[in-house]
């Protein structure tokens, strides 16, 4: 148990690592738009003072006033829509990292060790209360032998390990398939290779240079962490 709780410790610091490098991301996106922005500005002044400095001119100059204009608006929608994608995936690496600390405090809560309470000598007998936690369905320990659970739990870590903030479809299915290998050349059947194919599929919706969005990232996070769980306990 209080292993447990010292490895979602661990995992709610290796959270907030990774939620302070996103902030990092912000902050030099931000500083990149203000070089924008500044870059923009100037351009428009120089435009301005060339403008100003220009005599009355033949029509062939006024087309090239309105040419360069148009670069301009261009060059400001084209900053602008860089702005919005960066923040957008900003946002969505954000609620990714919030979600994923939520549920480690959660269980950090669940199964944080408690102090047992001495029982009074003058209460009367009673029936023993139910424990306050019950494990799911899912997180019941597997029936292998020990070390072939250890074995199905390090490849279950591996997958887990490959579902990192921008990671691609190709290179998730790869880590995927290894560890199908893997498994199989230990145990040839097991509940665990209907879990691998599932996740196969979902992440094959994507083309294998697409990064995973947030919320399929989440999920299979959250599935895998309850698989490693349930082998780990064997």
């Amino acid at each position: 148990m209080a292993e447990q709780f010292l490895n979602r410790l661990n995992k709610m610091d290796e959270s907030i690592h990774q939620l302070g490098e996103t902030l990092k991301r912000m902050i030099t996106i931000l500083g990149t738009v203000t070089e924008i922005k500044s870059e923009v500005r100037a351009a428009k002044e120089d435009i301005i003072r060339a403008l100003a400095s220009k005599p009355a001119a033949a029509p062939i100059e006024h087309d090239h006033t309105d040419e360069l204009a148009k670069m301009v608006v261009q060059e400001v929608g084209d900053v602008r829509v860089f702005v919005q994608q960066s923040m957008e995936s900003l946002k969505n690496d954000m609620v990714e990292l919030l979600q994923v600390m939520i549920a480690n405090v959660e269980r950090v809560q669940i199964t944080a060790p408690s102090a047992p309470s001495k029982p009074s000598a003058s209460a009367a007998p009673r029936r023993a209360p139910a424990p306050e936690y019950v494990e799911s369905e899912d997180q019941v320990s597997s029936s292998l032998p020990a070390d072939r659970s250890m074995k199905i739990g390090e490849e279950l870590t591996g997958i887990l390990s490959s579902l990192k903030m921008g990671c691609v479809s190709g290179d998730v299915l790869d880590a995927m398939a290894l560890a199908k290998d893997s498994i199989m050349s230990t145990v040839p059947s097991d509940p665990i290779m209907v879990k691998i194919d599932k996740w196969i599929g979902l992440v094959s919706n994507y083309p294998r240079r697409n990064e995973l969005q947030a919320r399929d990232l989440v999920k299979l996070k959250k599935e895998l962490k309850e698989e490693i769980q349930r082998y780990s306990l064997a």
